[in-house]
């Protein structure tokens, strides 16, 4: 397994991979794919993810220039193909889409629907390897983000899974606190979204789920909390991985403006300088 450190590098690697790709392609989202790189990089290259049998669903679309990034750094479509992000005719689209760009599992967009589909993709998986076959059970990784935790979609999704007990599941809330134009808490509050210590159980935890909350952009805490996950029994897990939109650029981090904006030709050349990369 890569050291944390390794897996850092990486990360910042998939970071200047994904503003080099707005910048080429003048559109595209910014801030969530920064914020979660050193969660897809774990995903990817940690390690604990059986890439041939494990699925990862990215329910957030618009953080797609970072799973490309990694896709194409695992090895699944040559790197030059991310410079076609976005363009006429090419495989990279701006929100995923199942049966176009290799390694994708879900074609996702519209928030909540890749949710949905990770319990069915779960369920399926438990049907086929047997209710009780944890331990053998391909697993499947949801990527969510805090904005959308905004549609009830979600929420049937927890409340299902939680139901018929899929412990091959994994949710990760990508929790960056922006959202587009704004932060999440000028937008919609949900109460305590996770229990804190001597105090009444969160959201998360009283719709059933096994809650883990870490530091999302510490590669340790985001791997100890994947290997946490594999060994919960009788449910889905949820990790809480409290990250910082526009993460690894001092001039990105937590400004919702950054959420779906290009950045320039200096501002791009100080950014990949930042990243040292």
């Amino acid at each position: 397994m890569p050291k944390p450190h390794d897996l850092g590098r990486i990360a910042n690697q998939l970071r200047a991979d994904v503003l080099g790709m707005v910048h080429t392609a003048g559109a595209g989202h910014v801030a969530g794919p920064l914020s979660s790189a050193d969660i897809i990089a774990s995903l990817y290259f940690g390690g604990l993810v059986d890439l041939k049998q494990d699925k990862i669903v990215l329910s957030c679309g618009h953080y797609c220039p970072v799973q490309y990034a990694a896709l194409a750094r695992a090895g699944y479509f040559p790197l030059e193909e991310l410079k076609t992000f976005m363009q006429v005719g090419s495989r990279l689209p701006g929100h995923p889409e199942r049966g176009m760009t290799p390694g994708i599992e879900v074609s996702t967009g519209p928030l909540g629907q890749g949710a949905s589909v990770a319990v069915g993709m779960a369920m399926g998986l438990k049907m086929k390897y047997g209710e009780r076959a944890q331990k053998i059970t391909p697993r499947v990784y949801c990527i969510i983000s805090d904005g959308e935790l905004q549609e009830g979609q979600v929420w049937e999704a927890f409340n299902l899974a939680v139901r018929r007990q899929l412990d091959n599941l994994t949710f990760i809330l990508d929790r960056n606190r922006v959202q587009i134009e704004n932060y999440v808490s000028q937008v919609a509050t949900y109460g305590n979204v996770t229990g804190r210590p001597a105090s009444p159980a969160g959201r998360l935890e009283a719709f059933g789920l096994n809650v883990r909350e870490i530091d999302g952009n510490k590669i340790g805490e985001v791997i100890k909390a994947l290997e946490w996950s594999k060994s919960e029994m009788g449910g889905p897990s949820m990790i809480v991985a409290n990250t910082v939109a526009g993460r690894g650029v001092s001039f990105m981090e937590n400004k919702p403006v950054w959420h779906d904006r290009v950045p320039t030709d200096e501002e791009l050349k100080d950014a990949i300088k930042e990243l040292d990369v």
